[in-house]
């Protein structure tokens, strides 16, 4: 009994200084912590020999830090920026403003190419959030872009895209270049799947608030339905990127908010690419929580029509391949359902999958010898790969989890 007594005030004694610790912690004020930390993800574009893209991010870079002197500084949010100034040279920085002036903090620096791989991207993501922890995470992409496509998948383009490029007697400058152009110069080495980034980013336990692609042909529903599980929304273009990209100095203000005004950085890109030289490009913002319930209202869909095969060519392309890989989706859709309930139901799911969306009247491809211009007359915010008769794709669409879970 006495032994049972003694063990009783021991607990007691236990508890009373644990309540009497936990009374004498201060409250958390959440106001103390920083509200969003963005990483701007800039791998590296080309091959060994070729630099890709790099001088175009620094220009990118350039923009971003344009933003922030017009709102004198960061406000609520951080900036980290992963940077590869080679094949086998990373770095990753923090941009800072202090006492009016931009300065870059050094976080640390990488050697060879692990970035194409799902660990090597949990590593820079965790040494971001390490650096500048937050409440909340973004992540911005520029690169070359595929859409959803699997680099395995692409057996004879990547030369055939060099041979067009190297038989022109223009010179290269004459036409606008795109963010697609050059992507496939060593895929094996340097390209990066959908499915090893939403693995990268899951392995650090992150859903990002946002992932921007400021890369080709990323606003797409397999892509939307790969990063479900890793992001809020996604923002990209349904077709290609110029070469210059996202105008991020007029953009800024809308993203470095831990409440992003997605409408406004859509209407600020529709803005700057209306008065562009190339008055050509499209963005739309996804909401990548919602594309499940599209899914489900898909599968019932493709379950009861199949496209006939007159109507393919009746539905609006917006990419440049040959054959086209990315359809409009809605338009597809459209030509694919011939019951109207059903129908109506895809359109209403659809509409709060795609937040916002904007299209010129004409998107510009350059993937192979020459440019061309789409005209685009159904613009839903989001294409689809299921009706393309494009080899290289057709090999890896029935891997993805969109297809598998609409068919």
């Amino acid at each position: 009994m006495n032994r049972r007594k003694r063990l009783f005030w021991w607990v007691l004694l236990a508890c009373t200084m644990i309540l009497s610790s936990c009374s004498e912690d201060e409250p958390v004020n959440v106001e103390d912590f920083n509200k969003q930390t963005i990483l701007v993800y800039m791998p590296w574009s080309g091959n060994s020999n070729f630099s890709g893209l790099y001088d175009f991010f620094k220009e990118n870079l350039d923009s971003i830090e344009s933003g922030i002197k017009a709102q004198k500084g960061l406000r609520s949010s951080r900036l980290v920026v992963f940077l590869s100034k080679s094949a086998t040279e990373s770095e990753l920085y923090e941009v800072r403003y202090e006492n009016n002036v931009l300065v870059h903090k050094p976080i640390k620096t990488y050697s060879g190419h692990p970035y194409t791989t799902a660990s090597g991207i949990a590593e820079i993501i965790n040494d971001t959030k390490s650096a500048a922890e937050a409440l909340n995470y973004a992540m911005i992409i520029g690169c070359h872009g595929t859409g959803w496509t699997y680099k395995a998948n692409w057996k004879n383009y990547p030369n055939q895209a060099k041979r067009y490029h190297f038989m022109m007697r223009q010179p290269a400058s004459k036409w606008e270049r795109t963010r697609f152009f050059g992507s496939v110069s060593d895929l094996e080495n340097y390209a990066t799947d959908i499915e090893v980034l939403a693995e990268g980013i899951a392995q650090t336990g992150t859903k990002m608030q946002y992932v921007m692609f400021d890369d080709c042909y990323m606003a797409n529903i397999e892509t939307a339905y790969m990063l479900k599980d890793v992001c809020n929304f996604l923002i990209g273009s349904t077709s290609e990127i110029i070469a210059i990209g996202m105008p991020y100095a007029s953009m800024w203000a809308s993203l470095a908010t831990p409440t992003p005004n997605y409408a406004t950085a859509v209407s600020k890109f529709h803005e700057f690419y209306s008065n562009y030289t190339v008055p050509c490009g499209t963005i739309a913002v996804i909401d990548c929580r919602k594309v499940e319930g599209l899914a489900n209202v898909m599968r019932d869909i493709n379950s009861a029509f199949t496209l006939d095969d007159a109507m393919r060519d009746s539905i609006q392309v917006l990419d440049g391949f040959n054959p086209n890989i990315f359809f409009d989706l809605g338009d597809y859709v459209d030509k694919l359902c011939q019951d109207e309930r059903m129908k109506a139901k895809f359109n209403d799911q659809l509409a709060k999958v795609v937040r916002c969306k904007s299209a010129t009247g004409s998107v510009y491809s350059y993937l192979y010898g020459f440019p061309k211009y789409i005209k685009v007359k159904h613009f839903s915010g989001i294409t689809i790969s299921d009706p393309t008769l494009h080899v290289a794709p057709s090999r890896g669409l029935q891997q993805t989890g969109w297809w598998k879970a609409t068919h």
